[in-house]
């Protein structure tokens, strides 16, 4: 953020631009826009630039979780505006969103009753081959029941002991590392998140659908919400989670959307972006 804005200023790009009386586009408003990584440098930018240009919009696609302050995050609505697409991993990625992940995953991994074969059986039988509706939460439920212990009756092994050791060597370092490394941080700016509420079309079924799909968002009809900065507090577990990130993916959503409320978008980037 800061080289932009020197090299911007040394060049003084903008101000022929925008400012002053010779400036080649002086009723244009400032306009910062990036997608993940340039999501998060354009929010920083925007904020040093504001004083300036104090009309500037910053649109930000897919934008790190881990960013500003809850304040900043806040704060910065008024001229900032992110989009989300359904699971994306990278606004959620926090070093607390993290650390809760790998906690809940070494717990689950403590209460397996099962087999690792058995377990992977299941999941082909039942999640590739699809003999059952995954959506069905009482299936969900009971398979977790056959899977695992209960959270409160958790059999002695030696893992178990290995991660009651490593929770409070966790612990210790958490303490040790002072308040600066506990402040939580989070997307930035008015949030809309398009999510998943229902699926129009398949274009193939049983293994090698889900093989060749289950990490396609082909058919899949999206609503935008508005959502608030720590609603992304935990990381979706979702065959989409990687590609939901995918600026192409971003840019067909939106667009479908937009068309879906009489927005013109053939003046935008190609169709097929």
């Amino acid at each position: 953020g800061n080289w932009l804005r020197d090299d911007l200023m040394r060049h003084k790009i903008l101000q022929r631009l925008l400012l002053g009386e010779h400036a080649e586009f002086p009723d244009y408003t400032l306009r910062i826009v990036g997608h993940s990584l340039g999501a998060g440098i354009g929010v920083i930018l925007s904020l040093m630039l504001r004083n300036t240009f104090p009309n500037l919009r910053c649109i930000c696609y897919s934008p790190p979780g881990g960013l500003l302050t809850w304040e900043l995050a806040n704060e910065c609505s008024e001229f900032v505006n992110s989009f989300v697409l359904d699971s994306d991993i990278i606004p959620r990625l926090s070093v607390n969103n993290m650390e809760r992940l790998r906690d809940e995953v070494l717990h689950l991994i403590a209460r397996v009753r099962l087999s690792k074969y058995e377990i992977a059986q299941r999941i082909f039988w039942h999640g590739v081959c699809g003999d059952v509706e995954l959506g069905d939460l009482d299936f969900l439920i009971q398979q977790n029941e056959d899977m695992l212990h209960p959270p409160d009756a958790v059999p002695d092994s030696d893992f178990a002991r290995e991660l009651a050791r490593f929770e409070t060597m966790q612990r210790e370092r958490r303490s040790s590392r002072g308040t600066a490394r506990s402040v939580r941080l989070y997307p930035p700016g008015n949030i809309t998140h398009l999510v998943k509420t229902g699926q129009s079309k398949e274009c193939l079924h049983g293994c090698v659908g889900c093989i060749t799909c289950g990490a396609s968002n082909v058919g899949s009809e999206y609503t935008p919400i508005q959502k608030e900065n720590d609603d992304f507090n935990e990381i979706e577990i979702s065959p989409t989670l990687w590609t939901d990130h995918f600026p192409n993916r971003v840019c067909a959503e939106m667009e479908r959307i937009a068309e879906s409320f009489g927005i013109d978008t053939t003046l935008g980037s190609p169709r097929d972006c």
